[in-house]
């Protein structure tokens, strides 16, 4: 595995090592070159290795202590246009940075919503975090998620940001001089 096409290739993380899980996630979202790629390295990875075709990603808004819809695969828009942090205490929780994976228990419902939530992951950018990763339902052959899993949203949680907040360096490597 060394980018996202083995990632997509290899197909629904079936078949990788503990390792070579951690390892695909980091590559395929080092490989993206702009924003429109982290997020579709974002729809990879929760595809092809956490195991779910339903992820959304809400941008923070801490005036209106509400998540806005900013990306999303997989669920109907219209459902989840905003998410209200008041009335949603694990989404609390989130905003201090924690992860928050639901257990094999299929009631364990992480927020208030219809649809199943699978993991609620933020995004840092520069220590901050100024977005969340709402994983939805797995795939009936999935699960649960495991501790590599886990390490995988870590790395989502890191290595994300650019999907938000354009950086620098993500710019640079994007002119012609690192072509």
């Amino acid at each position: 595995m060394t980018n996202a096409s083995d990632l997509r290739e290899h197909g629904r993380g079936r078949g990788l090592d503990s390792r070579s899980k951690v390892f695909a996630a980091l590559a395929c979202l080092q490989d993206s070159r702009d924003q429109a790629a982290v997020l579709e390295s974002i729809r990879d990875v929760a595809a092809n290795v956490l195991g779910s075709e339903e992820v959304a990603v809400f941008k923070v808004d801490k005036k209106m202590a509400v998540l806005w819809l900013y990306w999303c695969v997989g669920i109907d828009p219209n459902r989840y246009v905003c998410l209200d942090v008041a009335r949603e205490p694990k989404l609390q929780r989130v905003l201090t940075g924690e992860i928050i994976v639901a257990g094999g228990n299929s009631v364990d419902k992480l927020l208030s919503i219809k649809d199943p939530v699978s993991a609620l992951v933020p995004i840092f950018v520069m220590g901050a975090v100024v977005a969340v990763i709402v994983i939805f339902r797995l795939l009936p052959q999935k699960g649960a998620f495991d501790a590599e899993d886990r390490d995988v949203c870590r790395m989502l949680s890191i290595f994300a940001g650019s999907a938000i907040l354009p950086s620098p360096i993500l710019a640079a490597r994007n002119s012609s001089k690192w072509s």
